[in-house]
């Protein structure tokens, strides 16, 4: 049972071998009972005809005549006349034909009725067989009756049975069913053979895939599956296989390439505080030296932790936790408040940000996950923005292509700009620009990947059009409705 059910090959060999057989013996039972049928129609007519002349001269015959159509035992025919009671009248042979009292009484009202008689040294019975199983199982000394009204009118006094011998019959359908069982043994031996055959080429390439498969590793995501099939749901289930083994090797570098940046961008800071520590302990030194040391080792710090605190943001939003979505949340106040807190710092470089709010836009989403969005996206506009610069902040309904309905925020800047070259690599973790690339900012270059991920667990979109010199334009959409 569990060879069946893990066995995908073995069922359907099994599967198109049953059908093939069933079809098979089907169509050779239907060939056995229309022989069968033929034969049967065969000698039916014969016993009508011979029935119908001996009825039409019965009137003018002697009653001691004989009636023998041939000298042969197995063809000569039994003509013999019974009255109402079933009493013999005339009879053509020595062997007597039973008379069954119903049929007897059926064939004086007008019926013509065929029955089967079997002989035994001389002595004939009514077969016991039932009709269904006279065409699977022929009796030795077979004869074929006829009971034949000798009256036209269906209420005469006697009845004539006719008989012929059908024991030839019998023969050729007893070695008709031989050859065909036969037939049906050697049909049965090659449809396995075939059908296991067939299962065997057919999934052969499959076997094929499986071993390539089992090669790819960790350490062998560059490795493809290369086994030509000619079968289009193969070669679709290959195309498949190596489009994961693509999104697994690019998952895969990724993986390393963020495990190698994020150690390497907390191994620069905790290098730094060692060498600050190293350095203010070698010597005594004034209380102004340690205080300006602690502040050294207070920035290392509080750049680790924004860092830790930027990498748990990005697991916990990668790892598709359900966000604390709330309802009908207004963006033009949340804006407002963002725009605030980044007020003494867009003072101190000498830039201005124009806000251009519409009224009472409000969408369902996560308020501290959107602001913590907000922060970054303003915080970069106002950190690449040269003195006298200015930052526009826009608000407004707008519909998606599909018809959904939602917020757009557009942060633009007249800052420097990013290279065409770095635009695709902008969401990447760790990535940071030609302008970006000093930590002077805080920057872990962690910030765009956050803003990313909080999109898209809102439904939402980000898009950044920027060229070198002539500032950044970011617009991010969300849907008013969380599904």
């Amino acid at each position: 049972m569990r060879l069946w059910k893990n066995s995908l090959p073995l069922r359907l060999a099994v599967i198109t071998g049953t059908v093939f057989i069933t079809v098979l013996f089907t169509a050779l039972l239907a060939a056995y009972v229309t022989t069968d049928y033929l034969l049967k129609s065969g000698v039916d007519s014969a016993l009508t005809s011979l029935a119908r002349s001996t009825a039409e001269g019965w009137p003018t015959k002697d009653g001691s005549q004989e009636l023998s159509v041939g000298k042969d035992e197995e063809h000569r025919s039994y003509i013999q006349v019974v009255d109402r009671q079933g009493k013999l009248v005339y009879a053509s042979n020595q062997e007597i034909l039973p008379v069954d009292a119903n049929l007897l009484q059926k064939a004086l009202h007008g019926e013509e009725i065929f029955t089967d008689v079997v002989g035994h040294d001389g002595h004939f019975s009514v077969s016991t067989l039932p009709e269904w199983a006279r065409s699977f199982w022929p009796e030795k000394g077979g004869v074929r009756i006829i009971y034949w009204p000798l009256s036209a009118d269906g209420d005469g006094d006697y009845v004539i049975q006719v008989g012929l011998p059908v024991t030839g019959n019998a023969k050729m359908l007893l070695n008709l069913g031989k050859i065909l069982l036969t037939m049906s043994l050697v049909a049965v031996i090659v449809v396995v053979a075939l059908s296991a055959f067939l299962v065997w080429s057919t999934f052969k390439p499959l076997r094929k895939i499986i071993a390539v498969a089992k090669e790819i590793d960790g350490s062998t995501l560059t490795s493809r599956i290369e086994v030509p099939v000619r079968d289009a749901t193969l070669n679709h289930l290959v195309e498949v296989l190596n489009a994961m083994l693509n999104r697994l090797e690019t998952a895969f570098a990724t993986q390393t390439r963020f495990v190698n940046d994020a150690a390497h961008d907390l191994r620069t800071p905790l290098s730094a505080l060692r060498s600050e520590l190293e350095i203010t302990l070698r010597q005594r030194r004034s209380e102004e030296d340690y205080i300006q040391a602690l502040k050294g080792c207070l920035t290392e710090a509080e750049y680790m932790g924004s860092l830790t605190d930027n990498l748990l943001a990005l697991a916990r939003f990668d790892s598709g936790l359900r966000m604390e979505i709330e309802q009908a949340i207004p963006l033009g106040p949340l804006l407002q408040r963002v725009n605030c807190e980044f007020g003494e710092l867009a003072e101190q470089n000498e830039v201005s940000v124009i806000m251009n709010l519409e009224k009472d836009v409000r969408v369902d989403c996560d308020q501290l996950a959107i602001e913590r969005l907000l922060r970054n996206l303003l915080h970069n506009a106002i950190r690449y923005t040269p003195a006298g610069g200015q930052i526009e902040l826009q608000l407004r309904d707008r519909s998606d292509s599909g018809g959904r309905g939602g917020a757009e925020i557009t942060i633009r800047d007249a800052g420097i700009g990013i290279n065409s070259q770095d635009l695709p690599h902008i969401f990447e973790r760790f990535y940071r620009s030609d302008g970006a690339r000093s930590r002077d900012g805080g920057g872990s270059g962690l910030g765009l990947s956050i803003c990313q991920s909080i999109i898209k667990n809102h439904g939402g979109t980000i898009d950044i059009q920027s060229e070198r010199g002539k500032g950044t334009c970011v617009t991010t959409w969300l849907p008013y409705r969380q599904r």
